[in-house]
């Protein structure tokens, strides 16, 4: 290419220096503007610590972990009457029997297992009463049929929830 043909690039209009700044100005105002209307007023008292969590009383009851088993035991009472009135049908039923079981499981340990698989949670110490209902259930809750009764299954994960 010939040197005669070579243009120099156009040089950046007047103004463009002058955006520049004022956005650099701007985000110096929202950083200080930020900090003063997060910041407590002078005179204002200290907000007060929340107090610690209180312990049940021991007359209360023994078992910290009663309210969330009554409350799975009736959630696995509420899929086996919705069952035995027709408005699920036996996979449902198994769907919704694992999905409160997992949760069961999740606030007992600590442990997130609304994905985790038998061989998964096999493989925790926390998690490794959950294995077998995961195992027996998986088939009728994914194959197109099954020989399992939901009435079964349900009674396995009753007694689950209740000695874990």
């Amino acid at each position: 290419m010939p040197a005669a043909e070579l243009v120099d690039p156009m040089p950046f209009s007047w103004w463009w220096p002058w955006v520049a700044g004022a956005i650099v100005v701007l985000v110096a105002a929202w950083f200080v503007g930020v900090l003063l209307w997060t910041r407590r007023p002078a005179g204002a008292p200290p907000e007060p610590t929340p107090a610690p969590a209180a312990r049940p009383a021991a007359k209360a009851s023994a078992d910290p972990w009663a309210m969330l088993r009554a409350t799975t035991l009736a959630r696995l009472d509420e899929v086996e009457r919705r069952y035995r009135a027709g408005d699920v049908d036996a996979r449902g039923a198994h769907l919704e029997l694992r999905a409160a079981v997992r949760e069961f499981a999740t606030v007992r340990t600590g442990v997130d297992t609304t994905t985790m698989t038998a061989s998964q949670a096999r493989e925790r110490r926390e998690t490794r009463p959950l294995a077998p209902l995961l195992e027996q259930s998986s088939v009728p809750a994914f194959a197109r049929s099954s020989r399992t009764r939901v009435t079964r299954s349900l009674d396995q994960a009753r007694a689950r929830v209740r000695s874990w």
